[in-house]
């Protein structure tokens, strides 16, 4: 492995298609081995962007496995991307033509994700009724982009990494705001937040709530931060944006918002009184549904 090595989101992308590419063949590491001359060890640090991916190797693996001309482009441009994505972006103009990657594809590999909820509930928490009434009041332009690609199969593996294990933790904070602003019915925000106090009982899960009486802050907006165990993985910070989904990667980028966490979480209150809030919400919205 190069020294000082980090496996950007460019990079971990062509890495998921190298991966797909394998299980769709029904080939072992082995068999690859033999077809494209070198060892396992390889092919599989390629497929999980252990290393950097140069197009040489994505062309002999799509050989290996078969793959059409159409599906190789997007992960060969993808490669070449990943060495230096600013300057391809310069030189390109457009970084379309790669092998892109969802929000879910990134969270599914992290061990942390620490998420700002100061509008809107973030999507792994959000009840399917909670979804489908905030999906109907957003614009078009925003469903189009489908920003995080969000599954029902993603939030139950989300699920039980949170609960068995942990594998992964959660630590979410929450603008009171999110807990006055009703998405669809009183009774449907009611049991939005009555999920949410029960989330926060799962081992791998933390909820905190920002009080109004903080009052304004810098930075005040919504992201998610998520962490790697892998060492070759840097922290990424997500935002979501009318444009289309946002990821930061560079550390004086990624720098405001993991300080604007620690500084919150020294604001926000104990687990306990955040749950009674929690509950208090939901109890006033179902009494006036009444």
């Amino acid at each position: 492995m190069p020294r000082n090595f980090r496996s950007n989101l460019q990079n971990r992308a062509v890495g998921r298609a190298l991966a797909l590419w394998r299980r769709e063949s029904g080939l072992s590491l082995v068999e690859v081995s033999e077809r494209v001359h070198w060892s396992t060890a390889k092919t599989s640090m390629l497929q999980n962007a252990l290393i950097p991916i140069v197009d040489a190797d994505v062309v002999a693996l799509a050989l290996a496995y078969r793959i059409s001309n159409e599906r190789r482009a997007p992960v060969v441009l993808g490669a070449q991307r990943a060495r230096d994505p600013i300057k391809f972006d310069l030189l390109t103009g457009d970084a379309s033509s790669c092998v892109g990657w969802t929000y879910d594809e990134v969270e599914s590999e992290a061990s942390h994700v620490r998420a700002v909820a100061l509008d809107v509930l973030p999507p792994f928490v959000r009840t399917s009724e909670y979804e489908s009434a905030l999906r109907h009041v957003q614009v078009d332009a925003m469903l189009e982009q489908n920003h995080r690609h969000y599954s029902d199969a993603h939030r139950a593996r989300v699920t039980s990494h949170l609960t068995e294990g942990p594998s992964l933790r959660l630590d979410l904070i929450l603008g009171e705001a999110v807990l006055r602003r009703p998405i669809g019915s009183a009774l449907a925000m009611a049991d939005q937040l009555l999920r949410l106090a029960a989330l926060a009982d799962l081992p791998g899960v933390q909820v905190r709530l920002v009080p109004d009486e903080v009052g304004a802050f810098a930075g005040m907006t919504s992201f998610s931060q998520l962490s790697f165990r892998e060492a070759v993985f840097d922290d990424v910070v997500y935002l979501d944006t009318l444009h289309g989904g946002t990821w930061l990667e560079y550390e004086h980028d990624r720098r405001p918002y993991a300080e604007t966490f620690e500084r919150l979480a020294t604001v926000t209150l104990g687990a306990e009184s955040t749950a009674g809030r929690l509950i208090e919400a939901a109890q006033s919205l179902k009494d006036s549904a009444a």
